[in-house]
């Protein structure tokens, strides 16, 4: 009897340590939420347009980095439509979706849906655009005042070197009045141009990214004698670029201040009459850093609230350092 009694004494102890073990291999994620280590993620991204060579590369990049990765990614166009974005997310979050990335068309307007993420526990991290809402873990941005800040510098240097024979030298802005991010860039230029005391700005209007409503500006104003384009975004400044062809207007210089692309790249390198210079932001590293801060909002681990990216800034004389 007291043999039985023995080994039965030693089983439980053997069981004991072995529950230990376990426990302690259990242990090694404190977080309490789910890691994205050996899951397929499932990621919804709801971009502000698919109309724009910068936003059209994002959505390849999310295509290409998330296939690389094994994760399942669902990309929609919000057609710069606010409701519309707000559908697109209620459909991420009925399919319960790991985590949403957004572009938002409206980042008042989109406050709601917001909310929804934010009941049904899916983090969402936003692109380009801040997003005033406590549940976005993060914003894959840049530095935008700096942004505007460089191409102001450009300006500077493009109007001593070409216009310093001029008492007046004309300046047309297709800025970003309205969204708080795209005022950061207007505000950079303007302060690198403000020592320049012949500027006239002969215009000032937001297009909101649409290059007929650029193109219309151009062409109100085009008899005063245009000098300088400043474009807040890539469409705005094409729409300037359609408007002064058509017109086959004299030395003109359009600044972009921010894209990516063929259609911009090829123009600097064939020394385009009009283009002149562009803010390059990366989609490459854009979604490099929204799928890698999704893997550590998942992890428990924390972000900070504005991840900025590199940026450079390109014209003929360097943009084949930019083309792959």
């Amino acid at each position: 009897m007291k043999k039985t009694t023995a080994i039965f004494l030693v089983l439980i102890l053997i069981c004991g340590l072995t529950a230990g073990c376990g426990a302690k291999t259990d242990a090694g994620n404190t977080s309490g939420k789910a890691t994205s280590e050996g899951k397929s993620l499932r990621i919804g991204v709801c971009l502000f347009t698919k109309n724009d060579e910068w936003l059209a590369d994002i959505a390849d990049q999310f295509e290409k980095q998330c296939a690389d990765k094994g994760y399942e990614v669902n990309i929609q166009d919000g057609n710069q439509e606010n409701e519309k974005q707000v559908q697109q997310i209620e459909n991420f979050i009925a399919k319960k979706y790991d985590a949403i990335v957004l572009s938002a068309a409206d980042v008042e307007g989109i406050l709601p849906a917001i909310d929804k993420c934010q009941e049904a526990g899916i983090p969402v991290i936003a692109i380009d655009t801040p997003i005033d809402h406590a549940w976005i873990s993060t914003c894959i941005s840049w530095d935008n005042y700096k942004s505007g800040q460089m191409l102001g510098e450009y300006a500077v240097k493009y109007i001593q070197e070409n216009l310093a024979d001029k008492n007046t030298v004309n300046l047309v802005m297709l800025d970003g009045t309205g969204y708080p991010h795209l005022e950061k860039r207007d505000e950079g230029f303007l302060d690198a141009l403000k020592d320049i005391k012949n500027l006239d700005l002969v215009a000032r209007q937001c297009t909101n990214g649409n290059r007929e409503l650029s193109a219309n500006v151009i062409n109100n104003n085009i008899a005063k004698g245009i000098d300088i384009v400043y474009g807040v975004v890539d469409n705005h400044a094409w729409g300037a670029v359609t408007a002064l062809q058509e017109a086959k207007a004299e030395k003109c210089a359009v600044l972009s201040c921010g894209g990516f692309g063929e259609e911009p790249f090829t123009a600097l390198e064939n020394d385009d009459p009009y283009y002149k210079a562009i803010i390059v932001v990366p989609p490459e590293n854009i979604v490099e850093d929204s799928i890698a801060a999704v893997e550590k909002v998942l992890a428990g681990e924390s972000v900070e609230p504005i991840t900025n990216i590199d940026i450079s800034l390109a014209d003929h004389n360097n943009v084949k350092d930019f083309i792959k």
